[in-house]
């Protein structure tokens, strides 16, 4: 064990404050309420019904019940909201329940509730919408989720709907109304991303400094970690935009690329970034053990996805660990294969 500190002694103190602050984060999530709610329920009982051929919607006083037998049509009910100030956070919650549902072709076509946002000429379906997305057979499951208005959004609306599937969706006791970070929350939220923050500034300068050597891996190492804060700090719906904008250039250039790629531009970010750092990392501190470099990966991949629980609209995900991980240790492996080479290293 001591020799994985030999070239890094700070890396033990690095260790102990990535395990403080994991803590600190889950603790401030667990103990402390985020968000109160600052108005009424803004959902009515005025809904708009697309029910065509022998499909049908049954409404109660607080339950929808949707019934869809033609999946090329489909069945909805939905609602425009009045009108919401931009900037608002909307916190939905519904009961959903599904009996036999059958998707369409598409990833989309299921049984699902929405929140869409229109910014006056055209639905906003690359924001986060999604309260719930089922298929086949489940019962009463509770959902919540929140919801950003942006400030280009000009009406929004709510919908529950079989979208060109069949079977039954079911949905009651749904609230949907406007809320604010409490105050705790706030101060407790700028301490730890301030903190993150901090942490990975310290980490990532320890390894800048740990061995002499050039300024061009230097700037290598600094780009990774800028890369990293920049994708991990982007608002939920700031992110989805930029991904939505990007896939819609490379569907102008070739159509084909986007069917044909395996994982999603997100994805595919995460484990380039992470396949950089790795790189860098190699680069940075070549007379430090593999495993030394391994951790400050892993430290980098579970600290970024933790910060992201403070980021409007981001959703921390164990699959993004290992993706990022998996990145981090390929450029690792294959920088650190090709310095057995002498040629290749001459800094």
């Amino acid at each position: 064990i001591p020799i994985i500190f030999k070239c890094m002694p700070l890396l033990r103190t690095h260790i102990v404050v990535f395990v403080v602050l994991t803590i600190a984060t889950f603790a401030s999530l667990i103990w402390i309420d985020r968000y109160q709610q600052i108005g009424p329920d803004v959902l009515t009982s005025h809904w708009s019904i697309w029910a065509p051929d022998n499909n049908r919607v049954d409404i109660s006083e607080d339950e929808l019940a949707l019934f869809s037998t033609n999946p090329p049509i489909g069945v909805s009910a939905h609602q425009v909201l009045a009108a919401i100030e931009p900037g608002t956070v909307l916190l939905f919650s519904a009961e959903i329940k599904s009996d036999h549902v059958v998707r369409g072709k598409k990833p989309w076509n299921l049984a699902r509730v929405v929140l869409v946002q229109n910014d006056g000429q055209k639905d906003l379906w690359n924001l986060p919408l999604i309260l719930a997305a089922v298929t086949g057979t489940q019962d009463w499951t509770f959902y919540q989720n929140f919801f950003y208005i942006t400030p280009q959004t000009h009406s929004t609306r709510v919908i529950a709907e079989l979208h060109q599937s069949t079977g039954s969706l079911q949905v009651r006791n749904m609230q949907l109304y406007p809320v604010h970070e409490t105050e705790t929350y706030l101060w407790a939220k700028n301490i730890l991303l301030f903190s993150w923050g901090a942490f990975f500034l310290l980490l990532v300068g320890s390894c800048v400094f740990a061995e002499k050597r050039s300024m061009l891996f230097r700037a290598l190492l600094a780009g990774a970690f800028i890369s990293i804060v920049i994708g991990t700090s982007l608002p939920g719906y700031l992110k989805t935009s930029v991904i939505y904008e990007v896939e819609a250039q490379i569907d102008d250039i070739s159509p084909l690329i986007n069917q044909v790629m395996p994982w999603d531009l997100s994805k595919l970010w995460h484990a380039c970034v992470f396949l950089l750092l790795g790189s860098a990392l190699a680069l940075m501190i070549k007379q430090a053990p593999l495993s030394q470099a391994m951790t400050i990966i892993i430290m980098m991949a579970a600290g970024t996805e933790m910060m992201q629980l403070f980021i409007d609209g981001r959703t921390p995900l164990v699959s993004d660990v290992f993706i990022d991980t998996a990145g981090g240790f390929v450029g690792l492996y294959f920088i650190r294969r090709l310095q057995t080479n002498p040629s290749i290293d001459q800094s």
